[in-house]
């Protein structure tokens, strides 16, 4: 776990009050397959870029879904990382890929050279009981069949700046995240609880293909969210409330993933 106190690696003081899963479970294939029963863990939150199609750039194999809250489903490039707004904690996570194929190329796997990293991290408390932090998420990756034939393809790119209010006594969690990028391919970004329920942050349509879209760093905009998740007192997600006063509107929250689901992939 990195504190924000010093932004070293510690022990995690957290390992010994959450018996119902092993603080190793990131050695495994899948790094945050969590269950958490005890209510104790913080949120894993999911960025990922995945091709809606079957096939793109001529022939390279795709994603061919939609947006999805399964942690089953393929990604051209995905970072899974938790965050503990209360605790004031996050950890880095894992960045990595699904294979790559193209019918002449072969098949290969991009995750040695995907990059994911979190930065900017701040915190702060108020006498309210809200603990608020606000951090920046870079993630990148790029297609490795190319290389093999001496052609450098550009990283996908993904900015993400969140800032998270939580009140576990109010049962609240305030999240606004602003993302750019290349907006190619699709993206999607959910945050999960203590129960592994999921929720959808945002989502971002392809715009483009990879040869016009990709190169540079990406400033395009792909995603803005600004909503509560009403929460219980074990941290499990109950609803949404998107505005407020008499403009407020509030959503369960299997209505809130179906309405972002149904949003088109491409644009």
């Amino acid at each position: 776990m990195i504190t924000h106190h010093s932004g070293r690696l510690t022990v995690d003081p957290m390992a010994a009050k959450a018996p119902g899963w092993s603080p190793y479970v990131a050695m495994g294939d899948n790094p945050i397959l969590m269950f958490d029963p005890d209510g104790m863990w913080p949120h894993p939150i999911h960025i990922r870029s995945f091709v809606p199609f079957k096939t793109f750039g001529g022939g390279f194999g795709g994603d061919n879904r939609g947006y999805s809250l399964s942690l089953k489903v393929t990604s051209r490039l995905q970072h899974v990382f938790t965050v503990d707004p209360t605790a004031r904690t996050f950890d880095a996570g894992n960045v990595w890929s699904n294979e790559s194929s193209h019918p002449i190329l072969g098949k290969g796997n991009a995750t040695p050279n995907d990059r994911a990293d979190i930065k900017n991290f701040t915190s702060s408390t108020d006498k309210n009981g809200n603990s608020t932090v606000s951090f920046t998420v870079d993630m990148a990756g790029s297609n490795p069949l190319t290389k093999r034939i001496g052609i450098p393809t550009p990283d996908i790119d993904v900015h993400t700046k969140f800032i998270l209010t939580e009140n576990e006594k109010a049962g609240t969690l305030k999240v606004n995240a602003v993302q750019t990028g290349d907006a190619f391919p699709s993206a999607e970004t959910f945050i999960g609880d203590t129960k592994g329920n999921q929720l959808f942050i945002g989502v971002s349509p392809a715009i483009g293909n990879p040869y016009t879209s990709l190169e540079g760093d990406g400033s395009k905009k792909m995603m803005y969210a600004d909503f509560i998740v009403i929460m219980d007192s074990k941290g499990v997600f109950k609803g949404v409330v998107v505005g407020s006063g008499k403009n407020a509107k509030t959503y369960s929250v299997s209505d809130w993933n179906k309405m972002m689901q149904s949003q088109p992939t491409t644009k």
